[in-house]
């Protein structure tokens, strides 16, 4: 089955999850980061949040992970040399998660600053004024409601990413479109071995999809249903 490249393709399958989920959980952690730096009093935190959106999503992702990743290996050598450290060498499975997540982070950042402005911030004064601390109000009032909003924003962007983990091949990390190239290059078949890393795509963003959906109707309780 599968040119006897089952297991490689399995393994394969494994690593691009883990990629995309870690990678998605930097982009989430920092996109929220970011947008709250857009929507701050503060006009540098403002200036430099701006800044690092329009940077990173002014260039496509091949470019920055290639740029990213040979280009701040060979950086951190020559830092390290200078104070007399020895030659780093960047594990590809950890600058893949950190650099998608830095990309993708740009993206969410926008999702989410939109999703915190479409909140109306009388219930948020109305919460304050029946005592909630601040820490509270965000817990409670505003973040479940800018979830509601930013929930398609987060999942077109998921999906978006989970497809983007392909061009990790590019630094030979053992994913699937790495793992399916070289076992077709090995059988000759490489037409064939494509085609099942894409039925494992169309798998794993079915999957996602139905898990998104889940999460939408969470959090549309009691307001009309958001479709994704």
């Amino acid at each position: 089955m599968l040119y006897g490249y089952a297991d490689s393709i399995l393994t394969g399958s494994w690593v691009t999850i883990k990629v995309g989920l870690c990678s998605f959980a930097v982009a989430l952690a920092l996109g929220l980061v970011v947008a709250n730096g857009k929507l701050s009093a503060h006009r540098w935190l403002v200036w430099v949040s701006t800044g690092f959106t329009s940077v990173m999503r002014s260039a496509p992702d091949f470019v920055w992970l290639l740029f990213l990743y040979y280009g701040g290996q060979t950086a951190l050598n020559l830092l390290g040399q200078r104070m007399g450290f020895q030659v780093i060498d960047i594990d590809a499975f950890a600058a893949s998660v950190i650099i998608l997540g830095v990309i993708y982070s740009a993206y969410l950042a926008e999702t989410f600053r939109g999703a915190f402005l479409a909140v109306d911030r009388g219930q948020a004064e109305s919460a304050q004024a029946f005592g909630f601390n601040k820490l509270q109000v965000q817990l409670h009032i505003v973040f479940p409601q800018m979830m509601r909003f930013a929930l398609p924003g987060i999942s077109n962007n998921w999906l978006v990413m989970l497809k983007a983990t392909a061009i990790t091949s590019m630094v030979s990390l053992n994913e699937l479109i790495f793992l399916s190239r070289s076992a077709g290059k090995a059988t000759g078949h490489g037409l064939a071995l494509l085609l099942v890393a894409a039925l494992v795509y169309l798998m794993l963003s079915t999957v996602s999809v139905i898990a998104l959906r889940l999460l939408a109707t969470h959090y549309a309780a009691g307001s009309k249903e958001i479709t994704l």
